[in-house]
């Protein structure tokens, strides 16, 4: 059986944790003041990485890094290019690395940072960043750990995303899944099979079309001018969606209201509850609309609309066909 330990054993460990936990805060508190006087990027060198690659269109890249924002555009081309900015200390400089190799149809780029401990007092700001220009016509497998993700101009098959930061997408199509740990998403002008889930972040679409999935653990979701079976959920924010057409609607919220406008000559089966609040509808309908309910039919029915919210109101607009609505306030 051990021995319990002594109070001098005791009384040392807790300075000890106390002298660590005071050296953490001292350290922190340092960076954050000059963080907040814009001094982080204001020492610190400089190295860029360039490469170029030949390829043809259907081919693949492969980013995957432990920190940096990604920035890929396609164009009419058939070379790749990489640039990739660092800026740090010379010691952080040296204990970046990045690889970028070519193998057949296959362009993959590496990057890691030596493992640190006890880097509390690191007075230098580490910043990455890595710009790209692919082939119209490409295949993206992009992962940072902690940056944005900017994609524009991309057909193909397209998978990644970021642990910390904003996913910005627009002009892509083909098959796309991407998701962010902790910011918000933006999708424009977009089409095909297109989902994206953020964990902690608003998202917003707008003239996209084909089949949208979209998921939010913390925020609002917003669709403008939208042509695509919708399935939207979020479990803390409003949903609004401003859809040309009925291609299928699923949209579900735990904490906000839910405001869809369609034209009025779409048809379709409603199904609609909540258990805080209220539904309205402008559609002339057949069914049953009562308190916190509404199952009919609008139109003669067809394609399903299910709405649902467990704490607030659902409202149901009309509008002429190909007539622009601002769909932002609950009536």
């Amino acid at each position: 059986m051990s021995k319990p330990l002594s109070l001098t054993v005791k009384l040392s460990i807790l300075i000890l944790f106390a002298v660590l936990f005071g050296a953490t805060m001292i350290a922190l508190s340092v960076k954050d003041r000059r963080a907040n006087a814009g001094e982080e990027y204001s020492w610190g060198k400089e190295n860029t990485i360039e490469r170029n690659f030949t390829v043809k269109s259907g081919d693949q890249l492969i980013i995957d890094a432990d920190v940096g924002d990604i920035s890929l555009t396609g164009y009419d081309g058939e070379e790749l290019y990489i640039k990739v900015f660092q800026k740090g200390s010379d010691d952080q400089l040296k204990k970046y690395h990045v690889n970028i190799d070519q193998s057949g149809s296959i362009v993959t780029v590496k990057a890691r940072h030596e493992k640190r401990y006890f880097n509390f007092f690191d007075d230098v700001w580490f910043d990455v960043r890595f710009e790209v220009r692919v082939p119209k016509n490409f295949n993206l497998e992009l992962q940072t750990s902690g940056g944005n993700v900017n994609i524009e101009n991309v057909n193909g098959n397209i998978v990644g995303g970021t642990s910390g930061g904003d996913l910005d997408v627009g002009k892509l199509e083909g098959t796309v899944k991407l998701s962010t740990s902790g910011g918000n998403i933006r999708l424009i002008d977009s089409k095909g099979e297109l989902t994206f889930t953020t964990s902690g972040g608003n998202i917003i679409g707008e003239d996209v079309s084909g089949n949208v999935h979209v998921e939010t653990s913390g925020g609002n979701i917003t669709f403008r001018r939208t042509d695509a079976k919708l399935y939207g959920e979020t479990s803390g924010g409003d949903i609004r969606a401003e859809l040309k057409d009925n291609k299928g609607i699923d949209l579900s919220t735990s904490g906000g209201n839910v405001v869809v406008t369609l034209p009025k000559t779409i048809a379709g089966d409603v199904d609609a509850e909540t258990s805080g609040g209220d539904v309205t509808c402008d559609f002339q309908f057949s069914g049953k609309l009562k308190e916190g309910s509404f199952h009919g039919q609008i139109n003669g029915g067809g394609q399903k609309i299910r709405l649902e919210s467990s704490g607030g109101d659902i409202v149901i607009h009309s509008v002429e066909p190909d007539v622009s609505r601002d769909s932002n306030s609950v009536e």
